[in-house]
């Protein structure tokens, strides 16, 4: 009976002694108050095994692959304009009718009033010529008289051919100069395809293209027959696309109507577009269908190198410190408040271990409020591997399971977001 009476006194107190242990642990975790503490206000997300892939999304728009923006080589009021936004047109075509300024008719007119004039004086100079010749064959003027009228001819004849290319080239630019008293410009459509734009109206004055002036455009035509996407790639992903990779485009109009193409074109010099640089490339599609249409804008996905089940954790939570990058990893159990003191006594104390000669960073905060963050996440450096639009693949310095920081918890609270 006794036994069993001591017994039983044994494992109550054994209940009272864990029972103080638990409640000594809850008061180690508590803040003096009874209440559990909380650390920094901070996301957390774990560490965890997934695959991970390359892509670069960017926003383009879609082009034809061939446009011709069509000008008139003179300064003048547009007179006729036959066609409008939409209308197939053929190589040839009559676009528009410019009436030049006055003067640029002025300019005209004597072209064609030297042209005339060169005739005439080609036409005397030929029968003054053959003239005189004919009475120096039979003896009757001399050889130097004869000479005369031959250098006369030849010139005149220079003459007019000089006139008549300076014609020739007019014509060539749509003003004929022969029956056209108004000197009135014929644009006409440089290849087959379809209006897109035409941005004049009927009776506008038009500028005329130049080496100084890039003139007025009339109108645009382009081939719709070969369509394209064109988009400016931000320069940080530049290194992850090349020539033939393969892409998706849908369309903001129809979301889920899916192209696909390939990258045919990178340009091989970066531009400004709002101070950010960017190159431009094109993306070839591999079949056409009706809901395209210039001008749309297109949502472009660029899918690239891809790594299977790996460790990945988002890419917010990586930060760049220098040339190292770190993340933050919540500890199991915060840091305690105070740490118990140890006796002191002799060299063994004195030489002690080397990690207790300096306080290390996860000891730093008891000095130091700032760095309070400690006692909740251990900085770390890691390895990164590639990287999608959301996660990126850790290569070394964490293991799956492992919850890391989505915010950066050294800053203060107001600029984290």
């Amino acid at each position: 009976m006794a036994r069993k009476k001591r017994k039983w006194l044994i494992i109550a107190a054994v209940v009272v002694i864990a029972s103080a242990a638990v409640a000594y642990a809850a008061l180690n975790k508590s803040n003096g108050n009874g209440e559990e503490e909380k650390g920094p206000d901070i996301p957390n997300l774990a560490a965890s095994i997934d695959d991970v892939q390359v892509v670069v999304r960017e926003v383009g728009t879609v082009e034809p692959e061939v446009k011709v923006e069509i000008k008139s080589n003179l300064s003048g009021k547009v007179v006729d304009l036959p066609i409008r936004a939409g209308d197939v047109v053929k190589k040839g075509q009559l676009i528009a009718r410019i009436e030049p300024d006055v003067n640029q008719a002025q300019d005209l007119l004597a072209v064609r009033n030297q042209g005339q004039a060169a005739t005439i004086n080609l036409e005397d100079a030929k029968q003054d010529y053959e003239a005189k010749r004919k009475l120096f064959e039979n003896g009757l003027i001399s050889v130097e008289m004869n000479r005369e009228a031959e250098t006369r001819y030849r010139r005149a004849l220079q003459a007019h051919e000089e006139a008549r290319d300076k014609i020739g080239l007019v014509e060539a630019s749509g003003v004929p100069i022969g029956d056209n008293p108004r000197q009135v410009v014929n644009i006409v459509s440089p290849m087959d395809g379809v209006i897109i734009d035409r941005p004049v109206e009927l009776g506008e004055t038009v500028t005329g293209s130049g080496s100084f002036n890039a003139g007025t455009v009339i109108s645009t035509v382009a081939d719709l027959g070969t369509m394209l996407v064109k988009a400016g790639i931000n320069e940080v992903d530049i290194g992850k696309i090349h020539l033939e990779q393969e892409a998706r485009v849908t369309l903001d109009a129809f979301p889920r109507v899916v192209f696909t193409g390939t990258i045919s074109r990178i340009a091989p010099a970066a531009r400004l577009d709002n101070q950010i640089k960017v190159f431009d490339v094109e993306i070839a599609l591999d079949e056409l269908g009706h809901e395209l249409r210039t001008g749309m804008t297109a949502n472009l996905e660029i899918r690239g190198e891809i790594r299977e089940q790996v460790l990945t954790i988002p890419v917010e939570s990586v930060f760049v410190r220098g040339e190292e990058e770190m993340v933050y990893v919540l500890r199991d159990e915060p840091l305690p408040k105070t740490i118990e003191s140890e006796e002191e006594g002799g060299e063994e104390a004195a030489e002690g271990d080397e990690s207790s000669k300096a306080e290390s960073d996860d000891e730093s905060w008891r000095e130091d409020p700032r760095q309070e963050w400690r006692r909740w996440y251990d900085e770390r450096r890691v390895v990164t591997g590639i990287a999608s639009t959301s996660d990126v693949e850790i290569v070394e310095g964490l293991e799956d399971g492992e919850k890391v920081a989505l915010a950066d918890p050294s800053k203060p609270q107001e600029e984290r977001s």
